[in-house]
């Protein structure tokens, strides 16, 4: 068995620090598929729980649930799996052709409606004042870092 060994070095607010700490080890552990306990940070074992930041927007990906202030709200399957591919992917622009291929998995052209139709759905399930999604003019969608949403893992 070999070790890896990553370093990463950020400056941020010391108010920052624990929340962006745990969302790269969950990024990092989710992305090579490693169970937590096989993961050491700043050589102390990474805890099994965590208490989670406040989110208005919480993403259960193994449960397929979203909470809205702690309210679940149904979606289908597309709308979950829409919403989950944005908030994994923030920070840039997604082309709705994009979309389509990653979250439908077609590479023929739908038409752009179809992903404008499911965004403004999932909208209105997640209701006013929350909405992480951005609309970007003639391009495609777009989620901020910083949007107040949470994506949980067991």
């Amino acid at each position: 068995m070999a070790q890896l060994t990553v370093i990463v070095q950020l400056t941020v607010d010391n108010e920052q620090a624990p929340n962006l700490a745990a969302r790269l080890v969950d990024t990092l552990r989710t992305a090579v598929d490693l169970p937590i306990d096989r993961m050491v940070v700043d050589g102390a074992q990474v805890p099994q729980q965590r208490a989670l930041p406040p989110a208005r927007l919480r993403i259960q990906p193994d449960s397929r649930r979203v909470l809205v202030k702690d309210t679940p709200i149904e979606l289908t399957r597309l709308e979950f799996d829409l919403l989950l591919f944005l908030c994994r992917n923030p920070g840039r622009v997604h082309r709705r052709s994009t979309l389509l291929a990653e979250v439908w998995g077609v590479a023929e052209h739908l038409g752009s409606r179809t992903v404008d139709v499911h965004v403004r759905r999932l909208r209105g399930k997640i209701g006013p004042g929350i909405d992480p999604i951005t609309t970007v003019r003639g391009v495609g969608y777009l989620v901020d870092r910083n949007a107040g949403f949470v994506i949980e893992s067991v």
